[in-house]
């Protein structure tokens, strides 16, 4: 049996998953994303919580861009103790009008990598 580090819940993905629980890595996925797409501001008492990539989706896809989503999920993964950052590849997708990121992580708890892939819509 394998032992709980974390335990919460998400209705995110519930069709496929017939369960709110989610656990471990698992679940820190689940809170990187949720403070990725929480907009700068949208959260009570916590002025500089979130980034700027959910108003990006309107921008053009250039360099200038990309920036912004690299420099803002490098400041989520530098909240985020439960993790580290290995290396983030951000690219500009313009045929699929998005920005992809990959971001190797580290996380500390279970002595895992993995790579998180972000896929950021763009105009």
């Amino acid at each position: 049996m394998v032992r709980s580090v974390y335990k919460g819940f998400s209705s995110h993905n519930w069709g496929s998953r017939r369960t709110f629980a989610l656990t471990n890595i698992d679940l820190v996925k689940r809170d990187l994303m949720n403070h990725i797409f929480t907009m700068k501001g949208e959260r009570v008492m916590m002025p500089a919580f979130g980034t700027r990539i959910p108003v990006i989706a309107f921008e053009p896809n250039d360099e200038t861009t990309r920036a912004i989503v690299e420099t803002d999920l490098r400041e989520v993964f530098e909240y985020d103790p439960r993790v580290k950052l290995i290396a983030l590849n951000v690219m500009c997708l313009p045929d699929n009008n998005m920005i992809l990121a990959l971001a190797d992580l580290y996380y500390i708890e279970f002595d895992v990598q993995d790579t998180l892939r972000i896929d950021v819509p763009t105009q």
